[in-house]
């Protein structure tokens, strides 16, 4: 029944330092997740038209996102759709751990208006569990899709704006860098030299073919007809600007040119998003979302130099800010404009609401901080180890708390025995009997409620057969003479050496426990830091945050002989006393025996007559 309920307690221990609940977890690789929701509902970004695959970008900081469970590049985050299994592509913008700011853009397939849209965000990738085969952990080259054109996020310093849709239209001049901006990283341009970006197969426009383009600026000073975007090739042109803060558009053909253009000037020092849409028969400018112009008319083939911030003709350009540039070959619906200009803007933390940070599972390791972390670092070789030497620890312990039972019960017992044997001793001779019942009550005088208490003692074994080898001699007329006397003390002493040896039996378990746990422990240490080591000369790199745990685990094997080791080696030690004193009782009580029969029971000599 014991037994039983040991093993019901292990079973319970295991399933403990499992998972505590029955959710999904897209790879257990990772530690940490937390969930976000993405709302196009009216208690978000409300948007009502056709929305479709479309990228969000998503703000970390302190207030929802844990930065010490990442890496400090933030290469580990992964995001995984509302299914916990398929993964999202994604593109870190910026991740900074020390101010704790992070942009990560995140494509999001097939997003409804008027819902709400779950995804997971995971960090805390342990690189001591690799990928399954065929498991797909690498994030993709690119978090958009495949209608876009050209990303530009200006977060570079000092080099021409690189392009993050994956065409490689890369720009030739750079331009102001400024940390802070709308997302992270913008340009500041001085309306004297905009930012010119070659001619691109990629970026070509065909007659009448679908275009959207998209961006966020700030005007710090009203110039009249400046260009925000400009491309030209021939009697053909596009030129989206600001005149004195009114947007505008302008489209020019072999025909002419025909311009478009809101009523109300932006606000200087305000963000707004600005954004052109071609369907191939009509053109629509909006201004965070909301359309201002149209003009019944396509774009024209374009397939020349582009221009950011002027015409590149040398006349004054835009002053100011402008972040996120996006160009699409496709007519983007209105709904993803509006999600993209409130979305991506200052509406950006209703639309994504993050949840509270899960950690893996909820477990007891997970409760014991540093050390359930290293538990959880062992390798599986130092598993064995660590197994054997519980197998060591539970031998141990059985030993010692069985050993400690039952001498304390035999020091009772021998308490209570010697208690009784004192009535006795005062006339020995009452043991002068063949009734076996007399002498098992030490003559009668036992208390009866103790009798089997005490028949479980060594001293009353002892007593026992030296009450049988009186009774033999004396019922056989031998008389007990000094050879009788000496012969039954010679008895009693070997009965003192059986005890003994019961008495310290299993001991031994005890001394290997003592001597091996060390020894055991200290040898999955070392083959866990040369397994260690020897996948650190297979990567052919060092990475601290890798090895560390490896070694800190291994060490856990040392720890665990040590745990074996100390309390065998006390307990060894205060029963090995316990031992001791029962053996030197039991001399004490023989000695004591002896005297009092050679008092009662005079040495005779051979023709049974008494002599002194």
């Amino acid at each position: 029944m014991k037994i039983t309920s040991l093993f019901r307690l292990i079973a319970l221990m295991i399933l403990a330092t499992g998972s505590l609940h029955a959710r999904t977890w897209w790879n257990e690789a990772w530690s940490n997740r937390e969930k976000i929701s993405i709302d196009t509902t009216d208690n978000g970004v409300a948007v009502s038209d056709q929305i479709g695959t479309t990228t969000v970008v998503v703000r970390l900081h302190d207030g929802n996102f844990d930065f010490s469970h990442s890496k400090e590049d933030g290469g580990d985050l992964r995001f995984v759709d509302s299914d916990d299994k398929t993964m999202l592509a994604s593109q870190v913008e910026k991740f900074d751990t020390v101010m704790n700011e992070g942009f990560v853009w995140v494509k999001i397939p097939d997003l409804k208006p008027g819902t709400v849209r779950e995804i997971y965000l995971y960090s805390g990738r342990s690189e001591k569990k690799k990928p399954k085969a065929g498991e797909k952990v690498d994030l993709p080259k690119t978090a958009y899709d495949s209608d876009t054109v050209m990303v530009y996020h200006f977060n570079e310093h000092g080099t021409p704006p690189g392009d993050s849709s994956g065409n490689g239209i890369r720009a030739e001049t750079p331009g102001i860098p400024i940390d802070g901006s709308m997302i992270g990283g913008g340009i500041k341009l001085d309306g004297k030299k905009p930012i010119s970006i070659p001619a691109n197969p990629n970026s070509a426009v065909l007659e009448a073919s679908p275009f959207t383009w998209m961006t966020f600026v700030k005007p710090t000073s009203m110039v009249p007809n400046v260009a925000l975007y400009s491309r030209k090739d021939g009697a053909n042109g596009l030129r989206i600007g600001l005149d004195s803060g009114i947007p505008f558009m302008e489209i020019s053909s072999a025909s002419g040119t025909q311009r478009g253009a809101g009523t109300t000037p932006l606000a200087a020092g305000i963000w707004k998003h600005l954004a052109l849409n071609s369907d191939g028969k009509r053109t629509t400018l909006y201004v965070d979302g909301v359309a201002v112009a149209n003009l019944p008319v396509a774009l024209p083939a374009l397939n020349g130099p582009t221009f950011i911030g002027g015409d590149g003709d040398g006349k004054p350009g835009f002053v100011g800010e402008i972040d996120e540039l996006e160009i699409s070959k496709s007519a983007r619906s209105p709904g993803f404009i509006k999600l993209a200009a409130l979305g991506q803007g200052q509406q950006n933390a209703k639309l994504l609401v993050a949840g509270k940070d899960e950690p893996a599972s909820v477990s007891i390791l997970d409760s014991l901080g540093l050390f359930g972390y290293l538990i959880k670092s062992v390798t599986v070789d130092a598993w064995v180890v660590i197994g054997l030497l519980g197998i060591m620890s539970t031998v141990s312990w059985v030993v010692m708390v069985a050993k400690y039972r039952y001498i304390t019960s035999l020091s009772r017992g021998s308490k209570e025995f010697m208690n009784q044997w004192h009535h006795l001793a005062g006339d020995l001779t009452a043991l002068d009997t063949d009734d076996p019942e007399k002498i098992a009550s030490l003559g009668g005088l036992a208390d009866p409620v103790h009798i089997q208490f005490i028949h479980t003692t060594p001293i009353y074994r002892v007593y026992h057969l030296g009450c049988q080898e009186i009774s033999q001699r004396v019922g056989l007329g031998k008389g007990l003479s000094h050879r009788s006397i000496e012969a039954i003390g010679s008895s009693m002493e070997a009965q003192i050496t059986r005890e003994s040896t019961r008495l310290s039996s299993m001991m031994v378990l005890l001394t290997i426990c003592i001597a091996g746990g060390p020894y055991v422990g200290l040898l999955g240490t070392i083959i866990g830091v040369m397994i260690t080591f020897g996948e650190i000369a297979m990567l052919g790199e060092v990475d601290i945050n890798a090895i560390a745990p490896g070694i800190a685990a291994a060490l856990l094997a040392t720890i665990c002989g040590l745990i074996v080791a100390i309390p065998a080696l006390f307990g060894y030690n205060y029963l090995s006393t316990q031992v001791k004193e029962v053996a030197t009782d039991l001399h004490l009580f023989m000695e004591e025996f002896m005297t009092k029969m050679a008092e009662y029971y005079p040495e005779t000599s051979g023709n049974g007559s008494s002599h002194h």
